[in-house]
């Protein structure tokens, strides 16, 4: 398994059909967009929303649990 980094469709795809990895990891970006599987098989090829800023396993301690802090802090931005 190959973990860290992978944030397109397309490197996802060379990883595995090149036969360097048999599968890949995608926390962090699933953390961030949890349909980005289903968005990718729809079609919808953009590469994954998250930065790797690594604020959710932060938040993971804390009582608000495992959530993309940064996705949270620009929806408040646009409300403002």
């Amino acid at each position: 398994m190959l973990v860290g980094g992978i944030r397109s469709i397309e490197v996802a795809e060379e990883l595995v059909g090149s036969a360097t990895a048999d599968c890949i990891a995608l926390s962090r970006p699933l953390i961030r967009e949890p349909g980005l599987i289903a968005r990718w098989q729809q079609g919808d090829r953009r590469k994954a929303e998250c930065v790797s800023c690594n604020q959710c396993s932060g938040a993971a301690l804390d009582a608000g649990g495992v959530r993309c802090v940064a996705k949270q802090k620009a929806l408040l931005a646009t409300r403002e």
